[in-house]
């Protein structure tokens, strides 16, 4: 039975992750194209708020779903049987006090990502959704290995915002593959401008968040190792190394888009110009389901007792 909630827990904050991963990169690309003035922008647009309310909706069942999954873990009952464990957990832990910034943080996006409607509010709801998603964030690292020193430290620090980084690049990635750049856009030079806009814009965030990741993610990596001797030879370095793989092959891709498949796409007003955006799109996707691996060996690292601690 521990080992079911254990895969439970572990499939909710995947999804969870990466639902508000996928807030983030919306609220920034909804950012980016909401200067444009051509249909394809606007299109976008209207499909991007109805990711994001269906993202944050995934990310508030995934946190219900992990309350009721951590109360049955902490009090070794059946799940069926945890409602008096989580009323236990909500008002008697520091995991009930961390989920309850959490899901405060996801309602706010939601109903500022539901109520919006005229351009003003939209501006709004995207800073309270980014804004909330930095609190969400912060809401995990106080609970994550970096807070075992207090909810106010250096390593919670480093650690929240290599969580932002992290949503920010496979949110904006997702977006971007699945969403915005899925379809070439049209031929007018008004779509084409708007969409070498974005994917300029993408393209610089991935590289400025790719660098502060690689930085927060060494700080990261050394608390939980203590020291050279434990980078083999534990289940958590093998799992750190398998993340730092994904990642780095992730990063690869991107490489690829921006020096190779970028010049041939942003400017170009010939006939090629379709080719090279499914050929962006394309690099992207393959990106996104790499990004998911390390999401998911993100969240068996989170679960594994780092060598530092013993």
């Amino acid at each position: 039975m521990a080992a079911d909630v254990a895969v439970a827990q572990l499939a909710a904050t995947v999804a969870l992750n990466l639902s508000v991963a996928i807030v983030a990169g919306a609220s920034m690309s909804t950012a980016w194209l909401r200067a444009g003035r051509s249909a394809w922008s606007a299109g976008c647009l209207g499909r991007l708020r109805l990711v994001a309310l269906a993202a944050v909706t995934v990310a508030i069942l995934c946190q219900i779903a992990l309350l009721w999954l951590q109360a049955a873990a902490m009090a070794e009952v059946p799940v069926m049987a945890a409602s008096p464990a989580v009323h236990a957990a909500l008002t008697a832990t520091h995991y009930g006090f961390a989920w309850t910034i959490g899901i405060g943080a996801l309602a706010a996006i939601a109903a500022a990502t539901a109520l919006r409607r005229r351009p003003q509010q939209a501006r709004t709801a995207d800073i309270v959704a980014l804004l909330g998603v930095a609190v969400f964030l912060y809401s995990r690292s106080i609970v994550s290995h970096a807070g075992a020193g207090g909810d106010v430290s250096w390593a919670v620090a480093a650690d929240w915002l290599h969580l932002i980084l992290i949503s920010l690049w496979v949110g904006e990635v997702w977006v971007a593959g699945l969403v915005t750049l899925r379809r070439p856009a049209d031929s007018p030079p008004a779509a084409r401008a708007d969409r070498d806009r974005y994917i300029q814009a993408l393209s610089n965030t991935a590289t400025v968040a790719l660098a502060g990741i690689f930085v927060t993610g060494l700080a990261s990596a050394w608390r939980g190792l203590g020291s050279l001797d434990n980078a083999t030879g534990n289940d958590y370095a093998a799992t750190l190394l398998i993340k730092l793989a994904l990642v780095a092959i992730a990063a690869l891709l991107g490489g690829i888009n921006r020096f190779f498949v970028m010049p041939t796409l942003i400017g170009n007003a010939g006939g090629g110009t379709t080719i090279a955006q499914r050929r962006f799109a394309l690099v992207l996707q393959i990106e996104a389901v790499v990004l998911l691996a390390a999401l998911i060996f993100a969240a068996v690292l989170s679960s594994t007792s780092p060598p530092a601690a013993g």
